[in-house]
Parts: C-alpha cells; structure tokens; sequence
C-alpha cells in the first residue's frame, strides 16, 4: 500500500512544478559551494547539509499544496485510513530528502571537488547528517503547514523562524546571552549536527552518541505529533 501511495503522491507533486524552484537553489547552492577548488572534506559536507535542510523543507511545504482537497480525501479513502494517507505523505517528503542527501554526497566526489579522498568513515558520518538534517526539514516543514497551520505566510514564516535560529543557535546565544537557552530546546537539534560534521572528532563517547541519537529521537517525535495534529484537523 505504502509504495504505491508514496509514488502517487511524488507524482503528484511533480506534475505540479513546485519541485522546479528548491530543485534549482538546490543545483545552484551545490555549483556555489564547489565552485572554488580543492575543498575541505567534512566542512564542505557541513555547509551542503545545511542547504538539504532547507531545500528539504521547502518540499515538505509544496506538498501541501501541490494535491488538492478533493485528491486528498479520495487518496485517504484508498490509503484505508487519513493516517495511513498522511504516514505516506511523510515518506514521500523523507525520500525526496534522501535523493537530495545522495546528491549532495556524490556530488563534489563525482567532480573531483575535495582536497583529499573520501574516507569510509567521512562518508558514513556524512551521510547520517544529511539523511537526519533533511528528515528534521521536511518533518517540521510538513507539521508547520496545512491542515495544521491554515495561513499560507503565517505557515511560511513560522518555517523560515525555526529553520534558521534551529542553524545558528549558537551565534544567536552568544549575541543574546546563554540565559536564553531554555528557549530554544524546542527547536529541531540541527546547529549540533552541522557542529559535528565541521569537527567529527571533537565530540566524544556519550556527548558524540547524544549528537548522532537526538535528532532520531526528535524526528520521530516530530512525526508522531505530525500525524496526530494532522489527523485531528483534517
């Protein structure tokens, strides 16, 4: 069931063109970020997680409104229930975040873009950051859009806010004051990811495990509250 829904529905959002405009600031970012060369391994990766995220994020808001209401219902009735519909929509959104994270990786190797080859475990460490950095994305870009958020720019806004100070957390407290710091635990845990592919080394033992297993535990609290908050709207 799940398959053929999923692919229904990236058909879906495919025919209506709003994959077009974060496919191509996509393109553009990896150009960008590659256009100088050799690069550094790891802070290259760091900079294009970021850009993963974010486009990630934009797919999960254009698969909002990339199916009309009338298509909606009628795909929940065949998913059996509008959980299932609605579960399927997240892997939809999550796997055109893999497509991206696989396209990030490849990239500057394809392209002889690093200074140095590609280790087994750069890789791996890599690839765990992008895959989690585009799931917290596309998550928060789909729990911050309709049925749960009505208002297209109050969605659109909202998205953008968590997003970046999500990102530069750090930068921000040390403007502000560490004080503030309770304020931002909510947010999705993306500013320790990119922290950690800049310097895989410098977090060690249970702080290393805590950076590689919180953003799992927060995605899939994400999605459960996603689905429940959705359902309850629809």
């Amino acid at each position: 069931m799940f398959p053929s829904l999923v692919r229904y529905l990236l058909l879906c959002y495919l025919r209506s063109y709003r994959y077009f405009p974060p496919l191509l600031v996509f393109l553009v970012g990896l150009m960008l970020l590659y256009a100088n060369r050799p690069n550094p391994v790891m802070e290259s990766y760091a900079a294009s997680s970021v850009l993963v995220y974010f486009v990630t994020a934009w797919i999960g808001a254009g698969f909002s409104g990339a199916i009309g209401e009338a298509q909606e219902q009628i795909a929940a009735v065949h998913a059996g229930s509008v959980r299932a519909y609605l579960a399927g929509k997240t892997l939809a959104v999550v796997a055109c975040g893999l497509a991206l994270d696989l396209a990030a990786l490849v990239w500057p190797v394809a392209a002889g873009s690093f200074d140095a080859p590609v280790r087994a475990g750069e890789w791996l460490t890599a690839l765990l950051a992008h895959a989690e950095l585009s799931a917290l994305g596309g998550l928060a870009a789909l729990l911050l859009s309709r049925p749960i958020v009505r208002s297209g720019s109050m969605a659109a806004a909202s998205l953008l806010l968590v997003l970046i100070l999500s990102v530069a957390k750090s930068g921000v407290l040390g403007v502000i004051g560490e004080g503030f710091a309770p304020l931002f635990i909510l947010l999705p845990p993306a500013a320790p990811l990119v922290d950690w592919l800049m310097d895989p080394d410098a977090a060690r033992g249970m702080e290393s495990a805590a950076v590689r297993v919180w953003p799992l535990a927060y995605g899939g609290a994400l999605c459960w509250l996603y689905l429940r908050l959705a359902e309850r709207k629809w």
